[in-house]
């Protein structure tokens, strides 16, 4: 598989778009189910797995050289491997949809500390965090 699902820093012409820009070989607005955006005191977003009518919008990315783009996006997320105490998120493979409807799997990086949400982050509603950080 070589597409990924981003939500924040790294979606195009966000802070972090620099470091996924080289491997991009196609991008477009997509949207994941189940699933609720937090901004933290960080200065960056978490994307955690909800039950209800949530979602988070994005953009799903084919990329080029998956393995060297995964090796640079794994250190900008503290991903350290499956399982591992010390990941800050955890990479997942998660369904989420182009605007079409179309269901597509891709790579996501979900927020790996979901208790810790209470005192370092807060909700952000709308699930875009483009326009929260426009707004």
């Amino acid at each position: 598989m070589n597409r990924i699902f981003v939500y924040g820093t790294l979606m195009t012409g966000m802070d972090n778009y620099h470091l996924i820009q080289p491997f991009v070989r196609s991008c477009a607005p997509a949207v994941m189910r189940n699933a609720m955006l937090y901004d933290l005191t960080y200065g960056y977003p978490a994307l955690v797995l909800a039950k209800g009518p949530c979602q988070v919008y994005g953009e799903i990315m084919e990329l080029a050289d998956i393995d060297r783009a995964l090796a640079v996006l794994d250190r900008l997320e503290d991903y350290f491997g499956e399982g591992c105490q010390d990941n800050l998120y955890d990479r997942l493979v998660c369904e989420v949809y182009e605007l079409s409807g179309r269901a597509r799997d891709a790579y996501v990086y979900v927020w790996s500390r979901p208790g810790e949400l209470a005192t370092v982050g807060r909700p952000v509603e709308s699930g875009c965090w483009r326009s929260f950080k426009q707004g």
